[in-house]
């Protein structure tokens, strides 16, 4: 199993690299900046491991729903059952990707519905979190 982060500009090879500081480095775990100066050369490299190594499972993470990147991996659904895309990338749905797939052959999409979920819950609006504890903790001195 490959997990490719592909976005627009450095986004996902910064995000490979902060993966390798907290995780490890996984040499199943690849990065591809899109477009710098234009170039669609990083694209096109996705496009040719994923047609070439047909009995791999891909799970492509990608920046932005309808960006040109998205747009270009989902063309890759269509004759690849081989290929998982998730978009809205972020690094607890990487951290998570990686560590399932040290220990997995393949994730299925049951797995990666979970893990899309819990990465969502990463999200927080901190001063709000913050405000709903102190209110928490304020209720149980009463």
């Amino acid at each position: 199993m490959k997990i490719v982060l592909i976005s627009h500009s450095n986004m996902a090879v910064g995000m490979k690299q902060t993966l390798n500081m907290i995780v490890g480095d996984d040499k199943d775990v690849l990065a591809f900046a899109a477009y710098i100066k234009g170039s669609t050369a990083e694209i096109q490299k996705v496009k040719r491991m994923v047609e070439t190594e047909k009995q791999e499972q891909f799970i492509i993470l990608t920046d932005l729903l309808g960006g040109s990147v998205n747009n270009e991996m989902m063309q890759l659904l269509e004759n690849n059952e081989n290929v998982k895309l998730v978009t809205g990338m972020n690094l607890p749905l990487a951290m998570q990707l990686q560590l399932k797939a040290s220990t997995a052959e393949n994730i299925s999409d049951k797995d990666l519905s979970s893990i899309i979920d819990q990465s969502k819950k990463s999200l927080v609006n901190v001063k709000k979190l913050l405000v709903e504890k102190r209110m928490n903790e304020n209720d149980q001195i009463l």
